[in-house]
């Protein structure tokens, strides 16, 4: 099927007309002709001027107009379909695997999301399950087991030997700033500086072995009975060891109570 412009110059060179002459009787640029039969209409400046162009020719070359007017918007349609067709196919072909693989890709996601979730709450948050923490403490902060003093005895009755007991229990008040290291059964529970008004506390089966910088930096009791210094302030003392068979010797002796017959 001929082309608007072929069928244009068809009717021209039937009628021995050249361009020239048809451009020298409309008045009309050359340039816009010969566009105009090369099926250029893209270098005519706009469609209101290619329709007066055509009725121009046509009715240079004595033809009916209008049959050239429709076949021109017949063009057109054509024309903006075809552009339509390759405007759709360039905006949506190449986009289109991607758009399934981003639709994958979030599936993926959410997949793995719940999978994790559900992990979490049958090993971590199912009820029943849930461990409380362990908590792990330096040696020297052993919490040890509470000294409640004794109450003290009625005249005439006899004290416990603390020797006797079953466990031997260290407690330290430090009246100046002290160095010490204190080794229960094998196991260092006290070692550091202390300062003026701090306690400690600690027990053992068998024996403490003492190590301090200030042996009069503090004083101390043994099962609840006052013991005796271990130097003058200042000294130090690296091999102090308190067992059941030497305990007594490092207790304060018990005092007479008032009402006591004892004595001859």
């Amino acid at each position: 099927m001929a082309s608007l412009g072929q069928e244009l110059r068809r009717e021209r060179e039937l009628r021995a007309i050249s361009l020239e002459e048809i451009a020298s009787q409309t008045r009309i640029n050359l340039k816009y002709l010969q566009a105009l039969e090369n099926d250029k209409l893209d270098i005519l400046p706009g469609t209101f001027f290619v329709k007066g162009v055509l009725r121009a020719y046509a009715k240079s070359l004595g033809i009916e107009e209008n049959d050239f007017v429709n076949k021109y918007h017949e063009e057109i349609i054509i024309q903006q379909d075809a552009r339509d067709q390759e405007r759709r196919r360039e905006e949506h072909i190449p986009f289109q695997p991607k758009k399934k693989r981003g639709v994958l890709v979030v599936f993926l996601v959410v997949a793995v999301f719940l999978g994790l979730l559900g992990a979490g709450y049958v090993f971590v948050l199912r009820p029943g399950r849930v461990k409380p923490p362990v908590v792990r403490r330096p040696a020297a902060q052993v919490a040890v087991k509470p000294v409640i003093p004794e109450p003290g005895l009625p005249s005439g009755a006899q004290a416990q030997d603390p020797a006797q007991e079953a466990e031997l229990r260290l407690e330290l008040t430090f009246t100046a700033e002290t160095w010490i290291q204190v080794v229960a059964d094998g196991r260092i529970l006290i070692d550091g500086l202390k300062g003026a008004g701090q306690t400690a506390a600690c027990v053992a089966r068998q024996e403490f072995v003492i190590r301090t910088g200030n042996a009069g930096g503090f004083s101390y009791t043994l099962n609840g009975r006052t013991g005796k210094p271990f130097g003058a302030p200042g000294e130090v003392k690296t091999d102090i060891r308190i067992g059941r068979d030497n305990l007594a010797t490092y207790l304060v002796a018990t005092e007479t109570r008032p009402g006591r017959t004892d004595l001859p």
